[in-house]
């Protein structure tokens, strides 16, 4: 190739465009969404992630927390159940309040598998002067905290915790004060429960209390049939402390001795679980396993020594039971994820476990 052709070849060449400082600036911000579009969004997203959306700004906090957006999901029937589990602290007069949610921040670099979930806390408004030895209890969206002891006096009290605005509300009082009341909801009603003759029925629809001699047969606890079980059955509490058992679509349900079993109303007999073995690690008395239900699946927590403090506090772990009978005598259970889900101090206790709708 002659001189003057390579002369011309470089003219033809198209010279490379450097970046324009214009194309790199930021162009304006999109108008916010509407907030009915939103709404419709975040009901659509499950409750789970809630927690960590409403860390983003101060305008999607408040509509996580409204009512707009609840009723949305109620309308969507996105409803769902959420595990508030309810602790007593050394440091704190009154219990405090947790709520199972997804990590904000997981990191990608972590080489054991999680879940992802973690206990976040709730920050009802606290009771004053502190309630003690009162009974806890879900209906809907709200968790009423009933009876107990003001001032060593025992109480008639009953407070409403809403979980959709995060508030406390008073309700009418019992017919009478307990000082140690055990509390179950039963088709959208109350049954509160002193000792073994004693019961009083709420009905949140018309605010009415009425007093009954026996609670209904869902409610008769089997210690009848199992005498190992009598003073510590599944529907009397104790000096304030919450025992390793539950109702799950109408069957019992409690821990003992490192099996999880199930009374059979039919048969008369307790049956176990089946299909357990090598699902969830030892668990000793001294895990405390509470149990609860969990939209008809069983949520189990557990505390173990945190290594990691010099056995100065506690880790919570929590493992989520999947339920299928198979007949009228078997229920077999598969653990879909369990995990440590909060560290608290070593002197705190659990006082309760629920599943409120929301």
């Amino acid at each position: 190739m002659s001189f003057p052709e390579k002369k011309r070849k470089a003219a033809t060449k198209k010279p490379l465009l450097k970046p324009s400082l214009t194309l790199q600036s930021t162009p304006n911000p999109p108008l916010p969404l509407p907030d009915d579009l939103l709404l419709s969004c975040f009901a659509r997203v499950s409750r789970l992630y809630y927690p960590t959306l409403s860390l983003v700004s101060k305008s999607l906090r408040s509509l996580i927390t409204s009512a707009e957006l609840y009723k949305t999901r109620s309308l969507l029937n996105r409803t769902e159940s959420c595990l508030y589990v309810c602790l007593k602290l050394p440091s704190d007069d009154n219990p405090r309040w947790f709520t199972l949610c997804r990590k904000p921040n997981q990191s990608r670099k972590k080489k054991k598998k999680t879940s992802g979930n973690i206990l976040v806390p709730v920050l009802f408004p606290q009771s004053s002067p502190p309630t003690h030895a009162a009974s806890f209890v879900a209906v809907g969206s709200d968790i009423y905290e009933i009876g107990g002891l003001i001032n060593d006096v025992p109480s008639s009290n009953v407070s409403v915790l809403d979980c959709h605005s995060l508030s406390r509300n008073q309700a009418p009082n019992m017919s009478m004060a307990m000082e140690n009341p055990a509390a179950y909801a039963i088709d959208g009603k109350l049954c509160v429960v002193e000792g073994s003759n004693y019961k009083d029925f709420f009905d949140p629809k018309t605010q009415t209390w009425k007093p009954e001699n026996r609670p209904p047969f869902a409610l008769a606890p089997p210690e009848e049939y199992l005498p190992e079980y009598r003073g510590r059955n599944l529907w009397i509490r104790r000096h304030g402390t919450s025992f390793s058992g539950c109702m799950i679509d109408n069957v019992y349900w409690w821990y003992k001795d490192g099996q999880f079993e199930w009374y059979n109303a039919f048969k008369r007999e307790c049956r176990i679980l089946k299909g357990m073995e090598g699902q969830l690690p030892k668990l000793t008395r001294s895990c405390d396993v509470q149990l609860a239900d969990y939209g008809g699946k069983m949520a189990v927590l557990w505390h173990k020594h945190d290594r990691s403090s010099n056995d100065k506090g506690r880790v919570i772990w929590c493992a989520e039971i999947a339920l299928e009978r198979r007949s009228s005598e078997e229920i077999w259970g598969k653990v879909e994820w369990f995990d440590h889900v909060l560290k608290v101090p070593k002197l705190f206790r659990f006082v309760c476990v629920l599943d409120p709708t929301l």
